[in-house]
């Protein structure tokens, strides 16, 4: 497609760096739109998503370096140079998630009086910044899908891509748009589920634990049409499959305990 949105001499312009840029301003303005009309002070949610995203940013690096570790060379030197030489590329979504949550636990709990209730602001935006992000993926050619004859397939031809080489000229399914789409019925619906939330009328976290369960099976499903490397499989399924199992069946078992708490009360 178009990895490289313009180059003036040795500069580039990424197209997965771009849309990845656009897709954090999305979400950072998202936040603080809601954060302020839920009475929470902008100096507070600055710090919190200042925290989160540069360990979300961390957080993906280096669960791409764990997966790909053997990849980068032959010991730990040429490896961690080929890491610091190609830091732009190469993030693992679920690797930023898990790295983001952790510094908004940490933060969110010191600066924020009703940090569930701030988690459930948060979670919409993550889906809406990742809609953009997977464009930039789609831009790039990562993430890519498995050859298919379906009416949906696009073939990528420019060998600068990351398309894997065995995969240029082949129709392949544009998983980047369909996990791109995905992310934005997903931020479309925990956007109305926010607003009742605010008002009083769901419990708080709920919209977190929502996004969790809606992202976790959206992962799961797509991963079955990816024909990029993963890792290794298990079973037949990838890394992030069995992520997302384990974060669909914990968010089922909290939601059904903050339901029948809720119902109590």
């Amino acid at each position: 497609m178009h990895p490289v949105i313009f180059q003036l001499g040795y500069f580039k312009l990424p197209a997965y760096g771009l849309l990845a840029a656009v897709g954090y301003l999305g979400a950072i303005l998202y936040i603080f739109r809601k954060a302020g009309n839920a009475g929470f002070r902008k100096e507070d949610v600055s710090d919190v998503v200042f925290y989160s995203v540069l360990c979300g940013m961390f957080g993906a690096k280096f669960f791409y370096a764990v997966t790909y570790w053997r990849d980068f060379g032959t010991d730990t030197a040429e490896r961690l140079l080929y890491l610091l030489k190609n830091f732009r590329y190469g993030f693992v979504f679920y690797g930023g998630l898990l790295g983001g949550l952790a510094a908004f636990f940490l933060t969110a709990r010191r600066k924020l009086r009703d940090w569930p209730r701030a988690a459930d602001i948060f979670a919409p935006a993550v889906a809406l910044g990742h809609a953009f992000g997977r464009i930039g993926c789609f831009l790039a050619g990562c993430c890519h899908g498995s050859p298919t004859s379906c009416a949906l397939s696009v073939t990528f031809t420019d060998p600068a891509s990351e398309v894997a080489p065995q995969y240029l000229g082949i129709p392949i399914h544009p998983t980047q748009l369909y996990e791109s789409a995905g992310n934005v019925v997903i931020f479309l619906i925990l956007n109305a589920a926010l607003s009742r939330a605010l008002k009083g009328r769901l419990p708080a976290g709920t919209v977190t634990v929502l996004y969790a369960l809606l992202y976790s099976a959206l992962r799961f499903s797509l991963e079955f049409l990816r024909g990029d490397d993963r890792g290794a499989f298990t079973l037949g399924l990838s890394p992030a499959q069995f992520l997302s199992c384990a974060i669909f069946t914990a968010a089922a078992v909290y939601l059904g305990i903050v339901k029948r708490n809720y119902e109590k009360k």
